[in-house]
């Protein structure tokens, strides 16, 4: 098999005994390049994650590899676009999902709730590992909306707090007052001071 990355071309042959291997080099040539494993492309099969159980389950048909590798900045800029995404077009189904619980939440409520949860949960964890990382500094160059999005973080959190609460009592009328007057303009706050940190039209430009 032939793995191309980061201008170079890699052979290496179709044995189970070689994926350690495989791995191990790809990983240090987009290491010393200081980018970050984005995908590969495997035999015009793109594949995102759980690469050792691929190459496992495929290696002995394999016959051409493409690394995909990202630099740091275009990574973040990639997560605010997906966040920038979810943040917009999930209000319309947050006041529907409001108004299922006004009335009489049936079992697609319910899956729709935990989907949103799970959205929340995944916001949640994107700000985090991003906010955390001392390279923030050269990517975010507007501290003024990073910090407004910030904020509308830990607002999410904390309505989170009452939601709980309000689950916990099987209080309807109170999960969709949240839905419908907390989290959902609080997605469309957020939205709009995510939106002057992303680039859009040239993403691999990062963000201004």
């Amino acid at each position: 098999m032939k793995i191309y990355i980061e201008n170079q071309i890699l052979e290496y042959e179709n044995n189970k005994d070689e994926i350690d291997n495989i791995l191990t080099e790809i990983d240090d040539i987009i290491t010393n390049s200081s980018k970050t494993l984005s995908y590969m492309i495997i035999d015009d099969f793109e594949v995102f994650n759980n690469y050792y159980d691929y190459f496992l389950d495929n290696i002995r048909v394999i016959e051409k590899i493409e690394v995909v590798s990202v630099t740091y900045k275009e990574l973040i800029n990639d997560i605010l676009n997906s966040t920038l995404d979810y943040l917009e077009r999930t209000p319309n189904l947050i006041d529907e999902l409001a108004n299922s619980f006004y009335k009489n939440p049936n079992r697609e409520s319910w899956k729709n709730l935990n989907d949103l949860l799970e959205g929340i949960g995944w916001l949640i964890d994107t700000f985090s590992s991003i906010d955390r990382d001392k390279r923030l500094k050269d990517i975010v160059l507007n501290y003024e909306n990073w910090n407004l999005y910030a904020e509308g973080i830990f607002s999410i959190k904390e309505i989170l707090g009452d939601f709980e609460a309000a689950l916990s009592n099987d209080d309807y009328i109170s999960i969709a007052d949240i839905l419908l007057y907390e989290i959902s303009p609080k997605f469309k706050e957020m939205a709009k001071n995510l939106l002057g940190l992303v680039s859009r039209e040239a993403a691999l430009d990062g963000l201004s």
